[in-house]
């Protein structure tokens, strides 16, 4: 099962490795790096987007909801870059309280049968043994721990008693520590030099890379800090 796994990821591995060349080989030879490091041509960029720009930014943020292979991280350092930290953080927050509704609904509109098509039987259990013994405070550590499937248990979440409403705030407020230092960083991408961002964006690739080798051994350790925490206790 391991070997199969580790075979999986290495189509997403070879993707982070291309895309990191393909953006160094883009922003070299295709003339963006003028913009990358001249404030006001920044700045023009970005109001040339118009509204489309904050669009894409929701768009992208309830994606990475829906999609759990997409990292969250970067649209939040996008934004960052594009529009500051707070109004970057503000337009990743709706767009994840809108994902985290999608979610919710499609699970109860869908059911059991959608949940076994992007989650296991086993995660599934978990949960709701979390949620059984600690109620709305165990998917609020699922959304602040980090390395756990907290998109997965988005879904996993429309088939518990919570309240719609209940969830969604937890997860915007498990959520928001990591959220605001994802768009910190891309606000402050602006501010490095060349071989910064080079070093930065390698050391990125790195850790992406690393964290899908070894993501089932991340997940165990963090859900084995959850069982010992939910242990023995129920919500009356």
């Amino acid at each position: 099962m391991r070997v199969t796994a580790r075979r999986a990821r290495l189509p997403a591995v070879t993707l982070v490795v291309v895309l990191v060349v393909a953006g160094g080989l883009l922003l070299l030879r295709g003339g963006f790096w003028h913009t990358l490091t001249d404030q006001e041509a920044l700045e023009r960029s970005v109001r040339a987007l118009g509204a489309w720009g904050p669009v894409a930014i929701v768009l992208g943020e309830i994606l990475q909801v829906l999609l759990a292979p997409v990292p969250g991280q970067m649209v939040g350092i996008v934004a960052g870059y594009l529009y500051g930290a707070f109004w970057a953080t503000g337009l990743c927050t709706v767009g994840l309280a809108i994902g985290t509704l999608i979610a919710i609904w499609l699970a109860r509109r869908l059911g059991r049968p959608l949940l076994v098509k992007i989650a296991s039987e086993e995660l599934v259990k978990r949960v709701d043994s979390y949620v059984e013994r600690r109620g709305a405070l165990a998917f609020f550590l699922i959304f602040l721990l980090p390395f756990l499937p907290d998109d997965v248990c988005c879904f996993i979440a429309g088939l518990t008693p919570l309240r719609i409403g209940e969830v969604v705030i937890l997860a915007i407020v498990g959520r928001a520590p990591g959220l605001i230092v994802s768009t910190l960083i891309g606000a402050q991408t602006e501010k490095l030099t060349w071989p910064q961002i080079a070093v930065v964006t390698v050391a990125g690739a790195a850790l992406a890379i690393l964290f899908v080798r070894y993501q089932d051994r991340l997940e165990q350790v963090v859900f084995g800090m959850l069982d010992r925490f939910s242990a023995g206790r129920r919500i009356p």
